[in-house]
């Protein structure tokens, strides 16, 4: 029969034997389990790792979803609303600019007004004035002169006439003194101080101008920042996109399958389907790999197996020869069977050199068990 004795790829220590002795076991059964939860936890964290791979993969290859979209959408538009405050920014620093600039044309004419005064022709107007003022006091002086000893003189029209003409005089020389005399050194100081300040205003307006433009970048920035994400949903994965959300899902996988070989390494794993002939071990021992732990054998199909078979016999035996068995524990009974494989190579065993053959046999007895004594009568021609 098939049987093997079965040991775990790594030493530790056991933590579970899950079979007893006489157990029936399929291939792939746990038999035997060593610690090893750093190692579980390494399959747990790789198993999480494929199934988010997945559900990403899975997610792109989907698309967008209308609440994606909308959200993109609105994004976009806040963006555009940002660019438009932005750029309206940009317009009132420049109109502050020119309202600044417009102010200091208007104090530089100001300025300009009061320097130029008085001009020859204003001072000669102001002279003509005074002319025209004292004739007209000369006239009154001789009329008034001609009825100077009536002596009601005062209530006369002459009287007034030159009072009238004196105080025009006097009115058009201080006229004349103002026009001569122009603007103060006090007034050009204060039209220049309203020049200074204007010009101080569009240096500040200027100033805003920079700020404004590099808001009007970052808001153009944020624009294409939102555009892009955008174009992606509409446009769905590229093929680079999925290929790489592939290759992420089988590294992840193989990742999981190197985490569970790793785990499998502290597992007695039944390799086909037996009886559990022994256990060699107990929870809690140390197990090293290469020493068994547990004896699994076919029982389902048993075969004899001889241990004494002289270099001077084999070479008379050949394939399917009848053989002839019985068994210590079954007096009295014989079972027929054929030669199924005859070793290549010997043994040797207390001195001497023996082979083995295996004996098919039918219909053994069911209450036979692995490993009892078989006597083996062999028929060979002379």
């Amino acid at each position: 029969m098939r049987w093997a004795g079965l040991s775990p790829a790594i030493g530790g220590t056991i933590k579970a034997i899950h079979v007893s002795e006489g157990d029936q076991v399929a291939a792939g059964a746990l038999l035997v389990e060593l610690e090893g939860g750093i190692l579980q936890s390494q399959v747990d964290v790789a198993v999480a790792t494929v199934a988010e791979a997945a559900a990403a993969r899975d997610k792109l290859l989907a698309g967008a979803t209308d609440a994606q979209l909308a959200a993109a959408r609105a994004a976009r538009a806040a963006a555009q609303g940002g660019l438009a405050l932005a750029q309206a920014g940009v317009t009132q620093a420049q109109e502050a600019v020119a309202a600044a600039e417009a102010q200091v044309a208007i104090a530089r004419a100001q300025y300009n007004e009061l320097a130029s005064h008085p001009t020859a022709a204003e001072k000669q107007a102001a002279q003509r004035e005074v002319d025209l003022a004292q004739v007209a006091v000369n006239h009154a002086q001789a009329a008034y002169d001609v009825v100077r000893g009536d002596p009601h003189i005062a209530a006369r029209p002459e009287a007034l006439a030159l009072e009238q003409a004196t105080a025009a005089l006097s009115a058009a020389q201080a006229a004349y003194n103002v026009a001569v005399q122009g603007a103060t050194r006090q007034q050009l100081a204060a039209a220049q101080a309203q020049i200074d300040a204007a010009e101080v205003q569009v240096m500040v307006a200027r100033a805003g101008i920079p700020a404004a433009e590099a808001n009007v970048q970052s808001a153009e920035a944020r624009v294409a920042g939102a555009q892009a994400p955008l174009d992606g949903l509409i446009a769905g994965a590229t093929a680079e996109d999925k290929a790489a959300a592939e290759a992420a899902v089988r590294s992840a996988q193989a990742a999981q399958a190197a985490a569970q070989a790793q785990l499998r390494q502290t597992q007695v794993i039944a390799p086909f389907a037996g009886q559990i002939g022994s256990l060699l071990a107990r929870p809690g021992e140390l197990a090293t790999p290469g020493q068994p732990l547990v004896m699994l054998g076919d029982t389902g199909s048993m075969h004899v197996e001889t241990t004494d078979l002289r270099e001077t016999d084999v070479t008379r035996l050949i394939l399917g020869m009848p053989v002839e068995v019985s068994f210590d524990a079954l007096p009295g009974q014989a079972f027929q069977g054929a030669i199924a494989r005859i070793a290549p190579m010997s043994t040797a065993e207390k001195g001497s050199t023996n082979y083995t053959i295996d004996v098919d046999v039918v219909g053994l007895d069911s209450s036979l068990r692995w490993g009892m004594t078989a006597f083996v009568n062999i028929r060979v021609g002379k």
